[in-house]
């Protein structure tokens, strides 16, 4: 393919980008020349000193040949003057700044579609554009622009055309575009931190399908006079060594299943405007080293009372594997639909994390979570950031015998599903001293029966049941006040934080003003900061919820793991495995919104935080809420 035309071929000098940061301008005793603005363009490959050390020189060198064809049929297209091109890097200039934009954005797109169809040999490119004055002079082109701009595209991330807020201010009404801000930067050489936007398109491939018209009059650069190339070069191609890694190129997805529709949204929505709002809020930080994430919601809507349909979340799980561009998942908030989901994300190796989930079963191998990921069992792809409800049975204990100097427990359990948690406080409770009688409360009888002497003859200082308002909660409660136990603490777990004496049929409701006096333990969150409290009512009016905070607080694990990757060139093809096995290793810490959060071999948080709620004035009302973490 031709080179574009070179004008006055043996007189312009790149100058030594090194040289022009700040320093005096050349004195010459002839007229001082007019200046005029220009557009510069850099861009280079990222990665591509690994590509050469892993697939070898042959395909390198073919991989280098088709990015410079790509490359200078871009130049040609919009009228840009190649001065510079070594290795892998190019350096050109336009007599127009929107030429820059457009060429630069054709690069891109070219690229983009050439690892689309070389997946495994992809062509990734950073740009960068910068615009200023140069006077033209008998020496060459000299200005400070070009050292900003080769600065500028050592910033740039895979697939990105990063510019400067000068370009952005000469082609904002003049291009079908939009230019999202990636913060000031400190640019080596450069006195002052450069505000830097990346360029995305409104209207795909508008600003670059076609070039401009031809420009009259002789070209604007010549090529490089032999002796200043070699004096020039060492000092400009010194900027190709510092480009930062990235992502492949592409617009990169989370997926996110929650309820947004039905009985249940308001359980969803918040947790997806959190996870909307940090995705955000990560882009306009700069993305994944430039790149921009997309959160994409799908609907798990059901029928009550769950307002939660496993089977729609396993064909949301499929259609986000099915996506090359989805590389995690935020979700699902119930644990209904994880079991559904797990067995097909652990087999495609999707990260996910959830932001609600308790059920054991889900992490725990003990609980059957090898069944749930059977195709993978020592693989994990799923992390929660919500405790383990088998938190709750240890920290109840803890409660009674510390909190309420209760040394001698009455346990009652309901014989169904309550057994469980009944158990676990009682072997905890005998583990720190306590001493146990135990009851079961049979189904259809009299509650006062459970609560008859106890066989050793010492009155119980605390009762403990573990069952729920409907499995009789509330009758023991009130068999306590008529047995003449109703000074003694009555605790349970959260089957009955099921309201207030608002609340018909509630656990207080039907107790009356024998509720006080109860506690119970809710597996929860910890507390979330401030800022992001604040970040949301501006954004949403309104407050968040505690699974608002994790969903948020995932977006940020996801986030971090990407940034950390990122640095390693990871491949299109290895992304998801990469990003999946450096979220969830045990020695990594994320900071988030909940503090600082960690994942143990199973996936359960290291934070296991549970909150003790009283009865006061015909409601629950928190009375403590303590770490039990490392999970059990």
């Amino acid at each position: 393919m031709p080179r574009p035309p070179r004008v006055n071929e043996d007189a312009a000098i790149v100058p030594d980008p090194e040289s022009l940061a700040g320093g005096p301008e050349p004195i010459s005793s002839t007229p001082e020349p007019d200046s005029v603005t220009r557009g510069f363009l850099f861009s280079d490959l990222r990665g591509y000193t690994h590509f050469v050390e892993t697939r070898g020189a042959t395909t390198a060198a073919a991989l280098l040949v088709r990015y410079r064809a790509l490359a200078r049929e871009a130049i040609s297209r919009f009228g840009g003057a190649e001065i510079k091109t070594e290795g892998d890097s190019f350096y050109v200039v336009f007599s127009s700044v929107s030429s820059a934009v457009r060429c630069g954005l054709a690069i891109s797109a070219d690229a983009a579609a050439a690892s689309s169809d070389h997946p495994d040999e992809p062509i990734r490119v950073g740009v960068g554009i910068h615009a200023g004055e140069t006077v033209e002079s008998d020496g060459g082109y000299v200005g400070s622009a070009v050292n900003i701009a080769a600065r500028i595209c050592a910033q740039a991330a895979s697939g990105e055309v990063l510019v400067s807020e000068t370009v952005r201010a000469l082609t904002g009404s003049v291009l079908p575009v939009r230019f999202e801000p990636r913060g000031r930067r400190p640019l080596k050489g450069i006195a002052d931190p450069i505000a830097l936007f990346a360029v995305v398109e409104t209207v795909p491939g508008a600003a670059w399908s076609r070039g401009p018209r031809r420009l009259q009059g002789r070209w604007l650069l010549a090529t490089v006079v032999a002796g200043a190339a070699v004096a020039a070069g060492a000092a400009f191609f010194g900027w190709s060594a510092l480009h930062p890694a990235g992502l492949p190129p592409g617009r990169w997805t989370i997926g996110l299943d929650m309820p947004l529709s039905g009985p249940a949204a308001g359980r969803g929505e918040p947790q997806r405007n959190a996870a909307q709002l940090a995705i955000d809020a990560a882009n306009k930080e700069g993305g994944i080293l430039g790149s921009v994430l997309t959160l994409e919601p799908y609907d798990d809507a059901g029928e009550p009372p769950n307002g939660q349909d496993p089977e729609k979340g396993a064909a949301n799980a499929a259609s986000m594997i099915a996506d090359p561009m989805t590389i995690a998942m935020i979700g699902p908030s119930s644990s209904g639909v994880a079991r559904a989901m797990l067995p097909l994300t652990n087999d495609a190796g999707l990260l996910e994390c959830s932001p609600a989930n308790t059920a054991p079963d889900l992490t725990k191998p003990r609980d059957g979570a090898l069944d749930l990921r059977s195709a993978h069992p020592d693989q994990i792809n799923y992390v929660r950031l919500a405790p383990s409800d088998d938190i709750q049975a240890p920290a109840l204990a803890s409660f009674a015998f510390r909190d309420l100097d209760a040394e001698v427990a009455l346990v009652i359990d309901d014989t169904g599903d309550g057994r469980e948690i009944a158990d676990g406080f009682q072997a905890e409770y005998l583990k720190l001293g306590g001493a146990v009688t135990r009851r079961a409360l049979n189904e259809g009888a009299d509650p006062i029966t459970v609560l008859g002497p106890p066989g050793d003859g010492k009155s119980p200082e605390v009762v403990f049941f573990g069952g729920s308002t409907d499995t009789g909660g509330a009758q023991i409660r009130l068999a306590m006040v008529e047995a003449g136990l109703g000074s003694v603490p009555f605790l349970s777990w959260d089957g009955l934080f099921d309201g207030s004496d608002a609340d018909t049929g509630s656990f207080i409701q039907q107790a009356g003003s024998a509720a006080i006096g109860s506690y119970i333990a809710h597996a929860s969150l910890g507390p979330h900061k401030a800022s992001f409290a604040e970040a949301y009512r501006a954004a949403y009016g309104q407050e968040p919820d505690e699974y608002a905070a994790a969903s948020y607080a995932c977006a940020e694990v996801i986030v971090a793991s990407l940034r950390e990757i990122a640095t390693k060139s990871p491949s299109a093809a290895g992304l998801r495995e990469t990003l999946r096995a450096n979220a969830v290793d045990p020695s990594h810490q994320y900071a988030t919104v909940l503090g600082t959060v960690g994942f143990d071999v199973n996936g359960d948080s290291t934070q296991q935080f549970v909150t003790f709620y009283g009865v006061e004035a015909g409601d629950w009302v928190v009375d403590k809420q303590q770490d039990f973490g490392p999970a059990p």
